[in-house]
């Protein structure tokens, strides 16, 4: 059917149904096959078939020309691209030309039935009919011109072609190469076309590439060297290596790859290291000998000399060299290594450059052993014994990158090669590794590569005989000032730990182990539990062995215990743990109950003084100890039979089967302490309890886990009765079971609850330390009862108000003179604000009191704001309101007050959304009414009180002069309730709350405490506030904000009023005060705002110095000239220009700013301040560049050679004339003086 449709649409030259029939073909719901149909095709019908198509690809290549050459000349072309045209075309073939256009579908269904044909030739006898070889050398040659589906159907077929390896195949790839290559090399290529490039590589042996007519395609060849495509699969890197082993293309190559390598990643390194060895392997002669001379060694040159600080260059190259060196058992690659390596390697190992010396020392000892095979066994030996010593010589070097490096090194060489190498060598080389250099001090990094390089030696199994005898020598390490230096010895012990051959307890004593757990940082922490985990706590022992080696830790240490159960219980599994916790709920149960069994029968023994011994049961010594740790069953106790989640320890002690040393056992036994005797074992054992509870609280909240949670709170309710009554005595165990039974529900302990109310209601004014509340107030807090804790704390701030109310005098001396009754329990205003604070400052306690209890804790804040008042009636007292109401009540409060209120603050929507990125997690879900709290509105309430208030108190102002108070005659208590309000603002731009109208207010507020104190009081916190308000305006503002709009000034202006405050006081004072640390706050306000010449606080501070230089020299009347280093010039400017130049940005944005000021300075004095302070920083430059500072004086010389001096003459008595130097003369000259003297020492021409 389908042959006899094909044949039909020839015949009748039906073009329609013949595309038609192609696009049948392979269709799920068609059943035509071609390939089965020109299968059936006799040679005369297949030489019948491609003599039409062949008519019929002339005739559309005649049309495609006419469309695009003018009509004069279409003839000529269609006579040129056609050929036997007047025997195939039919005789109104140029009326079917002018009228019909150029059909691409005719083109694409021809070139397909011919890749259908062509593919069905595989495994058959190869008849090309003469049409259609025409056909396909026709389109080949005119591959070019055609595009999109059309050439892609050219190319499929001519790869086809090639592929089948039919006749003149030759005739049909060369210009099918370039468009294989360009799809390879396109950026959306896949590995798919260059696989298709790999199957045409023999095409290449057709194109003379050293022909200049070849360059274009030659340029595509070098191209793919750079595409990272072929080197991510095996037939890019094949096709590569082709293309490599061609004599013509091996430096272009070279070249081409050499771009691509600092920019590459090590594994693509990698793979081009494979193209090079794979092309070096399999070539001869003049080829390999061009490889080795003029790429291999031309890159091991470069890797010995680039910095390996500059980017990824030098790794690369170590990492591509490494291809080769790990080869080098093959002899001819050990030899070739060493032949390209010699002439520069030993030079290059003793370099003054230290990065060189470096990379030859990577490279020497990744090569390790550089041989020649064809040298004699001495030649041999005699290089090894050269490296030998030129690495133990490394070891030693000045540079420490190139001791870390040989390091490196040297010891991957004794992991790798122990048994090779003298016994002699490595006892000098383990000499020097830990005798010198563990104990590096000029380099953290030496040490921890010593370290490194143990635990690598560790792994040959060789090496570790002589490791047991060495490794005990190197204990002090452990208590390196370095964190990294100590994790990795503990990393070294682990590795020990693992080999079952050494003991880690014989490096470093158990003591001294656990001493580094109890106070080292959590990493460490986690290091050490990791290593005494399958000691102290085996998993798989039994229950008594697990007790014993629990007890036998908290004997030792018990601070160490509890960061060990800290971090232990985190790697156990929940069922672990929560048998673990019964185990110790147990053994506690039972020791107290044996406790008391043996006090009952002491006092029965001298009623029964009569019994015979005989008649007694004789318990064995193994039954005394386990009574003894509580392991075994207390007298009629029949709750401890409940059964263990693993295999539990006997119940009842068995009998001694051996009965006649029984005497001398129940000695020792009797001789024995037990270790629950000691109180504080017992406490660590209910420490660890709660740890481990606290530790998987979460984990035992989820509902699968509630038999858990059931079961320890059944046990520890049963249990606590009778741990309260035996340590009633012992005050620290009685916290932590206190603490412990906050856990339980408070249904099950109302007894504890109240016990615990009715302390804290009884705490006295001497008990204000947190050890005397701190449990009962996580106590309270896990039962939730904050209400509790709130109300009393209400309670007691409301007596302290009441005692502040403002009386007149006679009525204070006449509530003295009255009698009065002393309540039981007096109010303590203090100890509440420390409940409140310690409730707000704990993080589970803060979310039990604000997820139940927000609304008194904004009730309490109401309350709280009585003491403006009472701050506003002390400022106007000489004393103390009442001894409750005291000034330290009145400060302690505020800040709590503005504590809380910072705590509350919940704004009820978000004015403005950040431009950028967020500060903080914001919800958009619609807030409760009830939850709504505004903090930033309460704080500006707050700062026009203080307007009112407190800043009148500091100072004023007199002519635009501020005026300094006395430090006596200052209010202590206004600056602390000032200090704490900055404090407070500056919290809430930290996480994001309020809006920029708040930051610019804040600022403003700030500015005008400045102003009015122009003491150092309000210094560093201004700075941190403007440091806040800057990075939130970065997030919050707009370039469109107006200051004028908002009342306020900007973060820059804040900074920029400090500056001049701290300038003025140190006009007065001299000296800045000793106190604080300014000079780190400056710094990083200044890195904060920019770093940059565009900072116009940076350009502001460099005014201020020269302006403060300028005073300087005006009040002294001239310049030292000893003045040696910054420090030297103290106050204002030592603070200032110190800062800048101890970092390196800083000194660089410093000396920018400097330049531009100075190019446009207007008076001398200026002039002279700036070329003073350059010659103090050409003595202490500091981070400043000699390059900055020597533009910085070309610049000043230039603004001093525009100077003329005035010529003014002055008559004397006598009436002769001479010149009069005033001031301006004397400062001219001076600066003259000093830019000359500077250019000398810096060589400015």
């Amino acid at each position: 059917m389908a042959k006899q449709e094909l044949l039909t649409a020839l015949e009748e030259n039906n073009t329609a149904d013949f595309i038609g029939l192609l696009q049948r073909h392979g269709k799920k719901r068609s059943n035509v096959d071609l390939q089965e149909v020109l299968s059936e095709f006799s040679r005369a019908q297949h030489d019948f078939l491609w003599s039409c198509l062949y008519a019929w690809t002339n005739e559309q290549l005649t049309r495609m020309v006419v469309e695009e050459t003018p009509a004069e000349g279409a003839g000529e072309v269609a006579d040129t691209h056609s050929l036997d045209s007047e025997q195939t075309v039919p005789m109104d073939a140029e009326e079917a030309v002018q009228k019909e256009p150029y059909n691409e579908k005719i083109m694409a269904a021809i070139l397909d039935l011919a890749y259908i044909y062509i593919s069905s030739l595989e495994g058959q006898e190869n008849f090309i009919p003469d049409k259609l070889l025409e056909v396909a050398v026709l389109l080949h040659g005119m591959v070019m011109v055609f595009e999109g589906a059309v050439q892609d159907g050219i190319v499929a077929l001519c790869e086809m072609w090639w592929k089948q390896q039919l006749d003149e195949r030759e005739h049909v790839i060369i210009n099918i190469l370039p468009i294989v290559l360009d799809a390879a090399s396109s950026k959306n290529a896949r590995r798919k076309e260059v696989q298709i490039l790999w199957t045409l590589r023999d095409a290449l042996q057709l194109i003379p590439l050293s022909d200049p007519e070849c360059n274009l395609l030659v340029e595509k060849l070098i191209a793919c060297s750079t595409n990272t495509l072929f080197i991510s699969c095996d037939e890019g890197i094949k096709w590569l290596s082709e293309l490599f082993s061609r004599e013509s293309m091996i430096i272009p190559m070279h070249r081409g790859i050499k771009t691509v390598l600092p920019i590459c990643t090590r594994a693509q390194s990698s793979k081009y290291a494979e193209v090079y060895f794979r092309t070096w392997k399999n070539s001869q002669g003049t080829v390999k000998q061009m490889l080795e001379e003029e790429c291999i060694q031309d890159l091991m040159y470069a890797a010995v000399h680039v910095d390996p600080m500059a980017g990824r260059l030098s790794a690369n190259l170590h990492h591509f060299l490494h291809h080769f060196h790990r080869h080098k058992k093959h002899h001819t690659v050990g030899t070739m290594v060493y032949t390209l390596y010699d002439p520069f390697m030993w030079r290059s190992l003793k370099a003054a450059n230290g990065f060189v010396r470096m990379n030859a020392t990577g490279l020497l000892c990744d090569a390790f052993p550089l041989l020649d095979n064809t040298m004699t066994q001495e030649e041999r030996e005699g290089l090894l014994e050269k490296q030998y010593h030129t690495m133990i010589t490394l070891l030693t070097d000045p540079c420490h990158l190139v001791r870390i490096t040989a390091i490196k090194g040297v010891t991957k060489i004794l992991a790798s090669y122990w048994l090779m190498i003298p016994s002699n060598i490595i006892k000098t080389v383990f000499q020097k590794l830990l005798s010198d250099l563990l104990y590096d001090a000029s380099s953290a990094e030496v040490r921890t590569q010593v370290l490194k390089g143990i635990i690598l030696i560790l792994d040959s199994n060789d090496a570790v005989p002589f490791l047991k005898e060495i490794l005990p020598r190197i204990g002090d390490a452990f208590d390196d000032i370095n964190g990294n230096v100590r994790s990795t010895f503990v990393k070294m012990m682990l590795k020990v730990k693992s080999l079952k051959i050494i003991r880690y307890w014989d490096i470093v004593p158990m003591n001294h182990i656990l001493h580094r757990l109890e106070e080292d940082t959590p990493v460490m922490c986690k290091l050490i539990t990791q290593l005494l985990l399958n000691t102290f706590h085996p998993i798989q022992r039994e229950d008594q062995e697990l007790l014993h080696r629990t007890l036998a830790l908290l004997e030792e240490n018990r601070a160490a215990a509890r960061r060990f159960y800290q971090y232990t219980s985190r790697k156990l599994d929940l069922p672990s743990n929560v048998h673990f916790m019964l185990l110790i709920l147990r053994c506690l149960r039972n020791y107290l109950l044996n406790q008391q069994a043996q006090e009952g029968q002491q006092e029965s023994d001298h009623e029964n003084s009569n019994t015979s011994h005989e008649e007694r049961t004789n318990p064995s010594v193994e039954s005394q100890k386990n009574l003894k740790l509580g392991l075994g069953v207390a007298p009629d106790n029949k709750e401890n039979r409940v059964p263990s989640q693993r295999k539990a320890v006997s119940a009842a002690a068995k009998e001694s089967e051996e009965r006649k040393d029984l005497s001398d056992d129940e000695q020792n036994a009797d001789d024995s302490a037990s270790p629950l005797d000691n109180p504080a074992v017992i406490g660590g054992l209910f420490d660890t309890i709660v740890i481990i509870w606290t530790t998987n609280a979460h984990r035992l909240a989820q509902p699968e886990n509630e038999k858990y949670i059931e079961a320890i709170r059944t046990r520890v309710s049963k249990s606590m009765p009778l741990f309260f009554k035996a340590f009633k005595e012992n005050d620290e165990v009685s916290q932590t079971l206190l603490y412990l039974s906050s856990f339980l529900p408070k249904a099950l302990v109302p007894t504890i609850v109240s016990h615990c109310m009715s302390r804290l209601r009884g705490l006295k004014q001497d008990q204000d330390k947190e050890e005397s509340y701190v449990t009962y107030i996580n106590a309270l807090c896990n039962w939730n009862r904050v209400d509790d804790i709130l109300e009393l704390a209400t309670e007691w701030l409301n007596e302290g108000f009441s005692a502040g109310v403002t009386t007149s005098s006679k009525e204070r001396r006449k509530s003295r003179k009255g009698v009065r009754f002393q309540e039981a329990l007096s109010p303590q205003p203090l100890l509440a604000l420390r409940l409140v604070g310690h409730i707000l400052q704990h993080p589970l306690n803060k979310l039990a009191a604000l997820g139940r209890n927000r609304h008194l804790l904004v009730q309490m804040s109401e309350n709280m704001a009585e003491v403006k008042g009472l701050l506003g009636d002390r400022l106007n007292q000489t004393e103390e309101l009442s001894a409750l109401c005291s000034d330290r009540f009145l400060c302690e409060c505020w800040a709590q007050y503005l504590s809380l209120v910072a705590v509350l603050h919940n704004p009820p929507q978000i004015a403005e959304e950040p431009r950028e990125k967020r500060r903080g997690a914001r919800c958009d879900k619609e807030i409760p009414a009830d939850d709504v709290y505004d903090g930033t509105a309460t704080v500006l309430t707050c700062i026009d009180w203080c307007r009112r208030v407190l800043i009148p108190t500091l100072g004023e102002e007199q002519s635009g002069k501020r005026k300094i108070r006395a430090g006596d005659d200052a209010p202590v208590l206004a600056v602390s309730a000032l200090s704490d309000l900055v404090t407070c603002i500056t919290n809430l731009l930290i996480v994001g709350a309020g809006d920029p109208s708040f930051a610019y207010k804040a600022c403003g507020f700030a500015e005008e405490l400045l102003k009015t104190d122009a003491s150092d009081k309000f210094w560093q916190k201004s700075l941190d506030l403007a440091q806040e308000a800057y990075k939130f305006l970065e997030v919050y503002g707009s370039p469109s904000d107006d200051l004028e709009e908002f009342g306020g000034v900007s973060p820059e202006q804040l900074i920029n009023t400090c500056l001049s405050s701290v300038s003025d006081f140190c006009k007065q004072q001299e000296k800045l005060p000793q106190d604080g640390d300014l000079a780190n706050m400056l710094a990083l306000v200044l890195t904060s705002f920019g770093d940059s010449s565009n900072s116009c606080v940076m350009k502001y501070l460099v005014s201020s110095v020269i302006d403060h230089l300028s005073w300087h020299i005006d009040k002294v009347k001239g310049v030292d000239t000893d003045v040696n280093s910054v420090k030297e010039v103290g106050g204002f400017v030592a603070l200032t220009v110190g800062v800048c130049q101890s970092r390196a940005k800083l000194s660089a944005a410093f000396m920018t700013s400097f330049m531009k000021l100075n190019s446009s300075a207007q008076d001398i004095m200026s002039l002279l301040a700036s070329a003073y302070l350059l010659k103090i920083l050409i003595r202490d430059s500091g981070k400043i560049s000699p390059s900055s500072l020597k533009k910085a004086v070309a610049g000043v010389d230039a603004v001093m050679s525009r100077i003329v001096l005035p010529t003014c003459l002055e008559e004397e008595d006598g009436g002769d004339k001479k010149p009069s130097y005033g001031l301006y003369e004397r400062y001219t000259a001076a600066s003259r003086d000093i830019i000359q003297d500077m250019k000398d020492t810096l060589g400015v021409i």
